[in-house]
């Protein structure tokens, strides 16, 4: 049986601080130190795990902001690879969700790679979304095993908690005939492992149609069935 609750202990901070580390493992370094992850979390950041049974196979961490205005940001969710892509995600953004309207907050934050598809898809269509921001390179270059090696291009979704659930979107069958697409390629994880050349290819590619579009006050309104971001 699948539980989320939340952490507040040393201990169970370690258990999703070696959920954190096992998924973007990287030599030498953690993902969040002990001493600011316990800092944050007694200020009142949102710190939860994921269990199956007694075991934790998933974790995600998110801390209040103000920038542009108070709201909560989410950093990190990762699951361990046994419990990946069994809608585990949606359900922890749900709970972060909730979890954030109780205490106020009236939107949540974060970001994604725009060139996984996976992620594209929960974020627009299953949580409904906004996608609001296209951000080059954010994070620098990463130490990490899955994202070394890449620019590390983000999206900026922000989603509402004002309302009385989240709304999720239709896959977009037909876009509008003015409509702007921006394809995605099938697995940009495997062709960043196998061939990295032609994941940079796809990087700037993409990362020129969004800043092309935005600029132009484009925004976007959807995801296609053909795993297109639909921009109007």
């Amino acid at each position: 049986m699948i539980e989320i609750r939340e952490l507040h202990t040393l201990q169970e901070q370690f258990h999703a601080r070696m959920i954190f580390d096992s998924v973007w493992p990287a030599a030498n370094e953690t993902q969040i130190t002990s001493n600011l992850l316990q800092a944050m979390v007694h200020s009142g950041s949102y710190l939860v795990g994921v269990f199956d049974g007694a075991k934790i196979v998933g974790a995600s961490f998110a801390f209040p902001t103000i920038e542009p205005d108070i709201h909560l940001h989410s950093h990190m969710t990762a699951f361990i690879d046994s419990h990946r892509d069994r809608g585990l995600g949606t359900q922890v953004k749900l709970h972060q969700w909730q979890w954030a309207k109780e205490r106020g907050y009236q939107s949540i934050t974060w970001t994604f790679d725009p060139l996984v598809r996976r992620n594209a898809r929960l974020n627009i269509l299953k949580l409904g979304a906004n996608l609001i921001d296209y951000l080059p390179n954010f994070y620098g270059n990463m130490a990490d095993e899955l994202n070394n090696g890449d620019e590390s291009d983000r999206i900026t979704v922000r989603w509402d908690t004002t309302t009385d659930a989240p709304t999720p979107r239709q896959e977009v069958e037909e876009p509008p005939y003015d409509a702007q697409l921006i394809a995605l390629p099938q697995d940009i994880v495997e062709i960043r492992r196998s061939n990295p050349e032609l994941s940079q290819q796809y990087r700037h590619e993409v990362r020129a149609a969004f800043l092309e579009a935005l600029a132009a006050g484009k925004k976007v309104i959807g995801f296609s069935s053909h795993n297109e971001y639909v921009l109007e």
